[in-house]
C-alpha cells in the first residue's frame, strides 16, 4: 500500500511570508496541530507544529503543567500565560514571519512511497504528520501516523501468488 492510498489531500497551508498573526489565526480557526509552509511555487519549505509555537511563546508550558497543582490555588497560572504575550504588540506581530518560526530541516514523503517508508520518516522526525510531495516537491497532501497505523492494521493487499509451473 502506498502513501497516496491513505494520505489526506485537503490541507490547510501557510505561505512562508505569512505573519505571526496569520500563523496563530490558522492554528486557532482550523484547530490544527501542524501546518505545512509553502513557497510561491507551492513547494514545501517548512513545517510548523503546535509544539514549535509552545517552545517559542510558552517555553515553560510543560514545567507549568507539572506544577499545576501548586499554581492553581494561588491564581498564578493565568498570569504566567498572559505574560508570555505581554510584550507582543501588533507591530511585532508583522515583523515575525512563518519562515522565522518554521522547521525547515524536514523530511517529507512522496505519494509513491510505501506506508512503511512513511512510518519510518514519521518516526525519524518525531512528528505526527508529514507533508506529502510530488516529484517537483509540490505539496499534494499530509500523512499522519494515525492514518499509517490504521491502514497497516486493516492489512495491505497481497500480491497474487506466482505459480511455479
Amino acid at each position: 500500500m502506498k502513501v497516496q492510498d491513505v494520505m489526506r489531500t485537503s490541507v490547510v497551508v501557510l505561505p512562508q511570508n505569512a505573519t505571526l498573526k496569520d500563523v496563530l489565526d490558522k492554528f486557532l480557526k482550523h484547530h490544527l496541530d501542524s501546518l505545512p509552509v509553502i513557497d510561491a511555487a507551492q513547494r514545501v519549505v517548512g513545517f510548523i507544529t503546535i509544539d514549535d509555537l509552545v517552545d517559542i511563546f510558552l517555553p515553560r508550558y510543560y514545567e507549568i503543567l507539572r506544577d499545576f497543582s501548586a499554581l492553581e490555588d494561588k491564581g498564578q497560572l493565568a498570569s504566567l500565560f498572559n505574560q508570555a504575550f505581554a510584550g507582543l504588540d501588533t507591530h511585532h506581530e508583522k515583523l515575525i514571519l512563518a519562515a522565522d518560526v518554521m522547521c525547515s530541516n524536514l523530511h517529507w514523503v512522496s505519494s509513491d512511497d510505501s506506508l512503511l517508508e512513511a512510518a519510518a520518516h514519521l518516526q525519524a522526525q518525531n512528528y505526527e504528520r508529514l507533508p506529502v510531495v510530488d516529484k517537483d516537491k509540490k505539496l499534494v497532501g499530509l500523512i499522519s501516523d494515525f492514518e499509517v497505523i490504521l491502514a497497516l492494521l486493516r492489512g495491505t493487499p497481497t500480491a497474487p501468488a506466482v505459480s511455479k509451473n
